[in-house]
């Protein structure tokens, strides 16, 4: 029995170590690795179910080199990797520790056969085994034999170690073991990895991995992506199709495959994910830190009849770690970018132990992200940019632009001309059936790709991007001219609203002045009226001092012979001169009964005789003072007629003037002289300044009732004159004497005595 030389691990470290896959497909993935890599560097494997001595198992063999039994402890034990690259062809596994952490994920118990030209070697990986025995430390048995006469090699521990494999195994005999061992006769040299007791549900007794629903497939229904992170939650409510399939995960686990895969009988097609596209271009990464080293990722369409297979493959050294992950417009709730599939080989990112993710780290982020950058161009130049829907390209399956076949024999990819269907193409195609005279023969090397080209840039042209800008530019510059015009608008819209607000205020200011202003306007109105009754008053006043001028004409031109003129004479005369109380009783008597003078009526209704009249001496005249001198020379019939300054009253007299007339001419015979009058009222003035009484008569009732009488008379004529002017002085009833005789004066052109 063979240990570890360099250290003891506890065989607890073989479940826990087993744990870093999350899902049964991982661990299967690090055992088809091992096929592949290039110290193996196997060309078939061969996935299948098998129930030996009564166990589920699941087999894993390979036509590769074989193992010794010094590199099958190795393989066995941890600690171990020698593995290095063979030309163009990387190793996947770096740690050693693939087959540990794989095969104790699929089942508890792990037994390899192995074939060499010279040797066949068994050797078992078993926690059953070390649980029985309980070891401290992880044992392995291994047998060997030598070929071709399957003789057993001796050792020390040989003996012991056929002992545990046949107790502790699913092969109970030295001879099951060798028969075990000539089946793999026939592929020359090779492995077969048996694993047993296979892992169960945690929830059910059912295993894992289901063998019943597909014959020919292998499925894990019941597994989902764990977010080891939070709670052991899934992520995903339904998982696609590579996740749940063997077959499905197989054909896109390698690049570019390079070695067929037949999972329980029947070969899987493997996918070349960058030439199974539609309308494939190709874009360059250039991350400063890779010193000028590009990377080319490829762009198309998808051709899988999965509507949820798509999003960018990221592989490293040929084998793939992230499978349709979601970068730019694909995270967006919306169809932006679906079924675009980006497809890049990352080897300058480091993968994690269980090769099933990338470190996160700073370029790992940096590359995502200028990832789903590129992914969007490509988006935005195949179907017009962020408004342009997916479902043309998603409702239907659509051919890829170039059709690959990969040869049975030799294992080269060749590409088909125009016509050709994947479904068209049998299980095994071979060189030969390439219609391409120049690529029909397996000794033909491939055909050159076209990566180099890549290399120097984008295969396509990004016009997109150069119209975005220069419709974002016709934009803004439309946007600036509508900017403008608002900005007219609003300007002319607020010159409208401030017209308006003034308009209001004047409204307001208005209706706040109205009643002042129609108070001012009642004011108008009555000052309109008061001007026009001051312009009637006026009119009336010129109409009366009109009718006071003819009416001083008139009397001037009326002969003054009749008692009452004398008698008023003698009044405004009585200061400078005296009569004797018979003739002025005589002449009162002689004026109270005559009817030669003109009588005026005033406003109250009183009478007031004022200047005689020769004219009329048949009936006793009144003048109206109310009413208008040119209706009086109207209406006025024979009692009032009209005289002229030319008409002589005593020219044509009446017939009751012929019957006085002898006393008419008495009274012509006793007219006074005026200018007498004149100077005896100067006289009488001047005496009543120096103060000098006149003699005079002793005064009697006659002389009392006459001066009573003059007082009247004074006072009514004065009240005349107030009508007449009433904006003019008159002075008092006393001084009205005074007042006619300047009146008489001013009428008379002729008089230049007159005061």
């Amino acid at each position: 029995m063979l240990e570890p030389d360099h250290g003891q691990v506890s065989p607890d470290y073989l479940h826990s170590n087993s744990t870093s896959h999350t899902w049964a497909f991982s661990a299967v993935a690090e055992l088809i690795d091992n096929a592949y890599d290039p110290d193996v560097n196997a060309s078939e494997l061969w996935i299948d179910k098998r129930d030996i001595n009564g166990k589920v198992c699941l087999t894993f063999t390979d036509n590769g080199n074989g193992l010794v039994p010094e590199k099958l402890h190795k393989m066995l034990s941890f600690g171990y990797c020698e593995k290095v690259a063979v030309g163009k062809h990387q190793p996947i596994g770096h740690y050693g520790n693939g087959f540990k952490s794989g095969s104790m994920r699929l089942g508890k118990d792990a037994i390899v056969f192995s074939r060499k030209q010279d040797v066949m070697s068994v050797g078992l990986l078993s926690q059953t085994y070390l649980k029985a025995i309980k070891a401290e430390t992880i044992l392995v048995p291994i047998l060997s034999w030598n070929l071709p006469d399957k003789s057993h090699r001796v050792t020390t521990e040989s003996k012991h170690n056929l002992t545990a494999i046949c107790n502790h195994s699913i092969f109970k005999t030295e001879k099951e073991l060798l028969s075990e061992l000539e089946s793999l006769e026939k592929l020359g040299t090779g492995t077969r990895i048996i694993i047993y007791n296979l892992t169960k549900n945690e929830n059910s007794n059912n295993l894992e991995l289901d063998f019943l629903s597909d014959r020919l497939d292998i499925r894990n229904p019941e597994t989902h992506l764990i977010d080891y992170s939070t709670i052991n939650r899934a992520v995903h409510d339904k998982s696609p199709e590579y996740k749940v399939s063997l077959r499905e995960y197989c054909s896109i686990l390698y690049l570019k495959p390079r070695m067929k895969i037949v999972l329980r009988g029947k070969k899987v097609k493997t996918k070349m994910i960058s030439k199974s596209l539609s309308e494939t271009e190709t874009d360059v990464y250039k991350p400063t830190w890779l010193n000028g080293i590009a990377v080319p990722i490829k762009f198309g369409f998808t051709s899988s009849k999965h509507p949820e297979d798509y999003g960018m493959m990221l592989y490293h050294k040929n084998r793939l770690i992230r499978a349709y992950d979601k970068v730019g417009y694909q995270k967006q709730p919306n169809e932006l970018g679906v079924g675009v599939v980006g497809v890049a080989e990352a080897t300058f990112l480091t993968p994690t132990h269980n090769k099933q993710d990338f470190s996160r780290d700073d370029k790992y982020n940096a590359f995502i992200t200028n990832a789903g950058s590129k992914l969007n161009d490509y988006w935005n130049e195949k179907r017009g940019g962020s408004n342009a829907s997916a479902s043309s390209s998603t409702q239907k399956v659509v051919s890829p632009d170039w059709l690959w076949a990969q040869c049975d024999n030799c294992l080269k990819w060749r590409r088909l001309p125009t016509g050709f269907k994947q479904d068209d193409l049998p299980d095994k195609w071979y060189c030969h059936m390439n219609p391409d005279a120049a690529f029909n023969r397996c000794e033909v090397p491939e055909e050159p790709e076209d990566e180099d080209e890549a290399l120097k840039g984008p295969t396509y042209k990004k016009t997109f991007k150069k119209q975005q800008m220069e419709q974002r530019q016709r934009i803004k510059s439309h946007e600036r001219q509508q900017i403008q015009v608002k900005e007219l608008q609003l300007s002319e819209k607020e010159k409208r609203l401030q017209r308006k607000e003034m308009e209001i205020n004047q409204k307001q200011k208005s209706e706040s002045y109205s009643p002042i202003v129609s108070k001012l306007r009642e004011l108008e109105q009555k000052a309109a009226q008061q001007e026009k009754l001051i312009e009637a008053l006026h009119r009336e006043r010129n109409r009366q001092q009109a009718a006071s001028r003819q009416m001083l004409d008139a009397a001037e031109k009326i002969s003054l012979v009749n008692i009452g003129h004398s008698e008023l004479l003698d009044k405004v005369a009585r200061g400078g001169t005296s009569t004797s109380s018979t003739s002025r009783k005589n002449n009162y008597k002689k004026r109270k009964h005559s009817t030669d003078s003109i009588c005026i009526k005033t406003e109250d209704g009183s009478v007031v005789e004022i200047i005689p009249n020769p004219d009329q001496v048949q009936e006793k005249p009144v003048v109206d003072l109310t009413k208008d001198s040119d209706n009086e020379s109207e209406t006025d019939g024979p009692t009032s007629p009209k005289k002229s300054k030319d008409d002589n009253p005593v020219s044509k007299p009446s017939t009751s003037q012929t019957s006085q007339g002898t006393e008419a001419a008495d009274c012509e015979d006793k007219k006074p002289n005026i200018d007498e009058l004149r100077k005896k009222i100067r006289q009488s003035k001047i005496y009543k300044e120096q103060g000098v009484q006149t003699e005079g008569p002793t005064e009697t009732a006659e002389d009392k009732s006459y001066k009573e009488r003059l007082k009247t008379f004074q006072k009514n004529v004065h009240e005349l004159l107030h009508m007449i002017d009433p904006s003019k002085d008159w002075g008092g009833p006393e001084k009205i004497e005074e007042v006619i005789v300047l009146m008489m004066q001013h009428v008379d052109p002729s008089d230049e005595d007159g005061d």
